[in-house]
């Protein structure tokens, strides 16, 4: 009986070694799969952290039809070519989402206090225009001031570039985005949405911090350069910017009356 009874407590023995090994091998697994999981979960959130795409996004939307036009550098918003600033505001104004008034061949008045809200989101509320009739690029705006407004131009909207921030970096109350013009002719061939376009030429463009907005104050020559395939595109003559910017733009005009189709393209 005490062989017997020995037998099995060393059995017993056994198959709590067994099971402490196996809870211990178990154990460990979670202890990996945790560990695991806190680095992954700890570099996903880095890479949120440093992701800044969607704020590249929101600066494109801001900047397009400003970049569109090729500003000269301006050190502040009284040393810039007003012409094209205003030029820019005015297509950054348009919404679909309204009825404008037209004049009997189809024009399009677009009020000058549309130009007032985008100048404020862009620029900072100190920022004012004087508004007058001006040309830009062979078009001419005129300002109607009865009706506050402008009449816009019937022809197409030629534009140079179209903008890819390549990076944004604070600098104190300075926030300064540099800017990538693309040109969809610099590649040499024929338009296609699935082409990638270097940039011909950089531009920073500077903000300045105020609470959680940024303001643009001033426009500058970029210490990052294109590659010399895409420096030689930049000195060629002003192009078109890819047809879906022109597209996106026309498309925000409400629809013409039929008239308006006679107008001619500009020079």
């Amino acid at each position: 009986m005490a062989v017997n009874d020995s037998q099995k407590e060393k059995s017993a023995l056994r198959r709590r070694r067994r099971w402490r090994q196996l809870l211990g091998a178990v154990v460990c697994l979670l202890v990996v799969i945790g560990l695991v999981s806190v680095v992954s979960g700890g570099v996903r959130l880095t890479a949120t952290l440093f992701d800044d795409s969607e704020l590249k996004a929101e600066y494109v939307l801001r900047l397009r039809n400003l970049v569109a036009l090729d500003p000269v550098p301006f050190d502040s918003i009284e040393e810039a070519n007003q012409n094209t600033l205003l030029n820019a505001l005015i297509w950054s104004s348009i919404s679909e989402d309204k009825d404008y008034e037209r004049d009997e061949v189809g024009a399009m008045y677009l009020p000058t206090a549309d130009i007032d809200t985008a100048a404020a989101e862009l620029y900072g509320p100190d920022v004012h225009f004087t508004y007058q009739t001006f040309e830009d690029r062979g078009l001419t705006y005129q300002y109607v001031e009865e009706k506050q407004a402008y009449l816009l131009p019937i022809t197409s909207v030629i534009t140079d570039y179209y903008p890819q921030v390549e990076k944004i970096k604070r600098e104190g109350d300075t926030v300064r985005v540099t800017v990538g013009y693309l040109s969809q002719f610099s590649s040499g061939t024929d338009f296609s949405p699935d082409m990638q376009y270097a940039p011909v030429k950089y531009q920073d463009y500077l903000f300045h911090r105020d609470g959680d907005k940024t303001y643009l104050y001033a426009v500058t020559e970029s210490k990052m350069k294109p590659a010399a395939s895409s420096s030689a595109s930049a000195s060629a003559p002003a192009v078109q910017a890819p047809q879906e910017v022109l597209d996106n733009i026309a498309g925000s005009l409400p629809a013409a009356p039929s008239s308006s189709s006679q107008s001619t393209p500009a020079e």
